[in-house]
């Protein structure tokens, strides 16, 4: 889910690889995450960077990775990745084809995705040695959960699998096996992908050698190196969007600045490992360890983007200036005039719409709108009295209602010109990113001086709000739950959503289970 777009690269050749969230194409079908690759490694747009264990040391190998998705028919859709990847200094190289078959389920909100590979090639040259992947006795799987919120797909995965090398053909085999689990989320401000892989090797190899013994003829001389090692990575894949205000310094310039979006993609892989010291030779010394860590950050190009600069003049000086203008220059506001208002009360439609575009949500494209199409297709209804289906703001609307974000006053009305509560504005904010059931229950203190002013439908969204920052009250403590929101108030509200989109949800997943872990 996650809206379809997962796609983590783990790496595990021993390789644990994060190929992470990226976004499918839509299609007619809702698609599930792109499926977890089996790898240790990080990758960010084709440059990709693995560690491998094989050669009983952590290398890390870089190169590229290419991903093909075919056409989804019947939840069914195959995904090939093509590596390839070396590194001189150790004299190795790895290439690695293989094709995923994910098959999926939707059931409301929820997909359920199974992942198996149809088809892998794998070899290794290390040296003289090469590893060649068995496929027949190497198995892969893997599940995703994606439950798809409002505003934000939250996904959760399982992965097992075991591969077998053969070593020079005929002289024994190494068998990786592996267990990950992974969970994060994507939303239009940015995405998170963490995978815990838990890894283990064993070793074994058997070479003959020919000596000439002058008294006796030829021997044979057989050397056997048999090893085992255990190793665990953490792996994490982001995308995130900073927003941050540049002034321009020319003073004789018609506006003094404006927000400059910046969207920066980063993997990081983090490992650790316990394996057998060796000597030049390949064989054990002893029961001596190597015990160490690793790790790979790559960081892609930043995505730069100036927004649109809304020209209010009515918020300059006033403590909601910077919320105003990043609100305007999002789209949330009209910017047609010079005027922002900041003290007249927000309505619902206003409030819906500016919700929206905050959200970054955007309507579905329309089917082709040729003649033969358009006399097929029956036309759009609302089923809101107050609000016309051919309303140019209809579609953002229409999404809101429909993924449940605000509804209705009455049956048949949207309430478009009513004012909206602090209360209604906070719930659709906890609705938004499904945070609904995260509340402590019933009989619980909110935290605010007028708890007791709370409504009952609005106490657990409250008390949510509050304790992951998006809300904090006022000088006196008070949550405010039926005052009605001016624009201003509203403006800050919105830019404290889009403040925990961006950076404090990402702190959650990525800081405090990654980091710190």
């Amino acid at each position: 889910m996650l809206l379809r777009k997962l796609g983590s690269i783990l790496c595990i050749i021993i390789t644990i690889t994060v190929l992470s969230a990226q976004a499918v194409a839509a299609t007619e079908t809702t698609l599930p995450p792109l499926p977890t690759v089996w790898d240790v490694g990080v990758c960010e747009e084709q440059s990709y960077e693995e560690l491998i264990f094989l050669t009983g040391e952590p290398v890390a190998v870089t190169g590229t990775v290419t991903i093909r998705q075919g056409r989804a028919r019947n939840n069914k859709m195959d995904t090939t990745y093509s590596y390839r990847l070396e590194n001189r200094e150790n004299e190795v190289k790895l290439t690695r084809q293989l094709t995923i078959t994910t098959t999926w389920q939707e059931q409301g909100k929820e997909i359920t995705a199974t992942n198996e590979v149809s088809r892998i090639r794998e070899t290794v040259s290390v040296g003289r040695r090469r590893f060649a992947l068995d496929d027949k006795r190497s198995l892969l799987n893997a599940s995703t959960v994606t439950l798809q919120e409002p505003a934000v797909s939250y996904f959760a995965g399982n992965l097992e699998g075991r591969k077998v090398y053969t070593i020079n053909r005929n002289e024994g085999e190494a068998v990786v096996e592996i267990k990950s689990d992974s969970t994060g989320y994507q939303q239009p401000w940015g995405t998170v992908e963490i995978q815990d892989v838990y890894g283990s090797i064993n070793y074994e190899q058997i070479t003959t050698e020919r000596n000439r013994n002058p008294g006796e003829g030829n021997e044979n001389i057989t050397n056997k190196r048999a090893w085992n090692g255990t190793f665990t990575c953490q792996i994490s894949h982001t995308v995130k969007t900073d927003l941050q205000y540049v002034e321009n310094e020319p003073t004789q310039i018609s506006f003094r600045g404006g927000f400059l979006k910046t969207a920066t993609k980063e993997g990081i892989l983090r490992a650790r490992y316990d394996l057998p010291r060796l000597d030049a030779d390949g064989e054990p010394l002893g029961s001596r360890r190597n015990r160490g860590e690793q790790t790979i950050n790559l960081t892609g190009t930043p995505q730069t983007e100036r927004l649109p600069v809304p020209q209010y003049s009515d918020v300059r000086g006033r403590w909601s200036e910077n919320d105003a203008i990043l609100l305007g220059s999002l789209g949330a506001w009209g910017t047609e005039d010079r005027y922002f208002h900041p003290t007249a009360a927000v309505n619902r439609r206003e409030f819906a719409l500016a919700l929206a575009h905050t959200l970054r949500m955007e309507p579905e494209q329309q089917a082709s709108t040729g003649s033969s199409r358009r006399q097929n297709q029956p036309p759009a209804t609302s089923p809101y009295r107050d609000i016309s289906a051919q309303d140019a703001d209809w579609p953002y609307l229409k999404m809101i209602s429909e993924r449940g974000i605000m509804q209705g006053i009455a049956p048949g009305y949207f309430g478009s010109q009513g004012k909206i509560t602090r209360a209604q504005a906070v719930t659709a904010f906890i609705r938004a990113l499904g945070f609904e059931n995260l509340g402590p229950g019933t009989s619980y203190h909110t935290g605010f001086a007028d708890d007791s002013d709370i409504p009952l439908w609005a106490r657990n969204n409250f008390a949510v709000a509050r304790q992951i920052g998006l809300i904090s009250g006022d000088t006196f403590g008070r949550a405010r739950p039926g005052a009605y929101l001016t624009r201003e108030e509203a403006a800050s509200m919105l830019a404290r959503l889009t403040t925990y989109l961006r950076t404090e949800i990402l702190r959650d997943y990525r800081d405090r289970i990654f980091l710190y872990q």
